[in-house]
């Protein structure tokens, strides 16, 4: 299963976390010309809340020392299956909302292809249907990424149940089920009617099966309930962030792995985008210093984009702007869909050069 073709929206929305975070800015940001339509995501809906209070299927696990059975109650099945290991990367995407907002499609719509092959365009989704009885519009409810390499889809009930002709099949743990490629090309995993999950690491696939299945006191998901709010949310590793700067911004990629704990991001598609990436630190001296040193260096970026004429960077860094908090701070970046068009995989194909006269 080529679930690496559903990476490069992980990516996106890391870097668009990333881009969040270079915005902070040590001035009053330049009044925008246009309006955007965008609504911050800062707390969850009521709606919200009672969706995610839906989701949680998987029966409690055993309490931790000194915790009362009273107070334990169902988990997200979706969650748990994230790795908890430190330091790593975790987004997910609300397919059902995606799918109706304006850039969703659009994402969605890049992803089928990009499934495809370049092959029977117009025909991403029912290839994918075909090859794994799986309508990614109709039977996903969330595809969650990590930077531990695997896919996790929360599917619709009875979804699950596919077969992968011509891989090696066999049973792991009580519910769990796992397809290898005999030639290395990847591994699927099934975990009841609910869950199903992708990846290189067959691993990676069976550490999500025994969390799922684990009775033992739970570690702390890498998403934690309180954060599940918006179109796309997750966590973004400080040291992951860092890696993604340019050379010559070691000093603050440093500063970055040094002040930062995570940064706990969320996107609303509903319009235009909005972004709010939580920034926080055990430090808070560290973090205004970081917080100082990243607008430092984006008035400077600001400056090269106006001398160098670059009116699409210069309008992003209008629209961005900082608000600490006491040992943490909120960046808001809101991103007009027009941009967004060109971005990442899903970018208009360039048009083909004129004919030579």
């Amino acid at each position: 299963m080529r679930m690496r073709r559903v990476a490069w929206l992980v990516a996106f929305a890391a870097l668009l976390g990333l881009s969040a975070f270079l915005m902070s800015r040590g001035d009053k940001p330049k009044k925008p010309e246009r309006v955007l339509k965008a609504e911050f995501p800062r707390f969850p809906k009521a709606w919200e809340e009672e969706r995610n209070r839906k989701r949680r299927t998987l029966p409690p696990a055993a309490p931790k020392p000194g915790e009362e059975e009273s107070v334990l109650r169902k988990r997200d099945p979706l969650l748990v299956a994230l790795p908890i290991e430190k330091g790593k990367s975790a987004v997910v995407f609300e397919v059902a909302a995606l799918k109706e907002s304006p850039i969703g499609q659009i994402w969605l719509d890049c992803m089928l292809e990009e499934q495809a092959e370049n092959q029977r365009r117009g025909r991403g989704r029912e290839v994918f249907k075909e090859q794994f009885g799986i309508d990614l519009l109709k039977d996903v409810d969330r595809i969650a990424m990590s930077s531990s390499k695997v896919a996790i889809l929360s599917v619709a009930e009875g979804a699950a149940k596919f077969d992968r002709s011509g891989w090696p099949k066999r049973s792991f743990g009580e519910k769990g089920t796992i397809w290898e490629d005999a030639e290395g090309r990847g591994v699927l995993g099934a975990w009841g009617d609910e869950i199903v999950l992708a990846g290189a690491d067959v691993k990676e696939i069976e550490a999500a099966i025994e969390r799922l299945e684990s009775k033992s006191p739970p570690r702390d998901s890498s998403i934690p309930e309180w954060s599940v709010y918006g179109d796309i949310y997750g966590v973004l590793s400080p040291d992951e962030l860092a890696d993604m700067l340019p050379e010559g911004q070691g000093e603050i990629a440093a500063r970055i792995r040094a002040a930062i704990d995570r940064v706990d991001l969320h996107v609303d598609t509903s319009e235009d985008v909005a972004i709010v990436a939580d920034v926080n630190g055990a430090n808070e001296a560290d973090v205004t210093d970081l917080a100082k040193s990243m607008g430092a260096a984006l008035s400077l970026a600001r400056a090269g984009a106006e001398d160098e004429g670059d009116e699409r960077l210069r309008e992003l860094l209008d629209y961005a702007t900082i608000k600490p908090r006491g040992g943490r701070f909120s960046l808001d970046v809101a991103l007009p869909l027009e941009v967004l068009k060109e971005m990442g995989p899903c970018r208009k194909r360039d048009a083909a050069p004129s004919p030579s006269r």
